[in-house]
């Protein structure tokens, strides 16, 4: 192997397959509903990996919304939400028509960002999951999650069996 490829192969991570617990609906604390569109199929007739990370930025915008009230409001937020970081697998197909079923919770909470966890569900079937980093901007950057959310992620932390 010659230092390039060793070099380059370094520069590279990847994240390992989601754990299995991560494929069950009991363990997002919150639920939802989605009717694909006809306009989420591609050319094989599948529901198309954009269309299927939009679903999981729309689970996400629910949960952001439940913790933290006023953020998608510019008037009234105190801060943003940015993703710093995404990681989607997608596990399964779906074809059109389809109801998905979304799930979304709290993975992980730090000091100034938490990683929203979601998954979406084919009859019963996890199809994809997703997990994302957000951050907590002020005008001078990041900072702490106030205490009043921090509560409401607690509380909407994935379940573990």
């Amino acid at each position: 192997m010659s230092s390039a490829t060793t070099t380059t192969n370094a520069l590279v991570q990847t994240t390992g397959r989601p754990h299995p617990e991560r494929l069950h609906p009991g363990m997002y604390p919150l639920m939802g509903a989605t009717q694909a569109r006809y306009a989420d199929m591609d050319a094989n007739a599948h529901l198309n990996n954009l269309a299927l990370e939009s679903l999981h930025e729309d689970a996400r915008a629910v949960l952001n919304a439940r913790a933290f009230p006023g953020i998608y409001s510019p008037q009234d937020r105190q801060l943003r939400l940015v993703t710093s970081q995404n990681a989607v697998h997608f596990l399964g197909e779906a074809h059109w028509p389809a109801v998905l079923d979304t799930g979304v919770g709290v993975g992980r909470i730090g000091r100034t960002s938490f990683v929203a966890s979601s998954a979406l569900f084919r009859d019963g079937v996890c199809i994809s999951v997703c997990d994302t980093v957000l951050v907590a901007l002020g005008a001078e950057g990041p900072v702490p999650i106030p205490a009043s959310a921090r509560e409401i992620l607690q509380g909407l932390q994935l379940r573990i069996s």
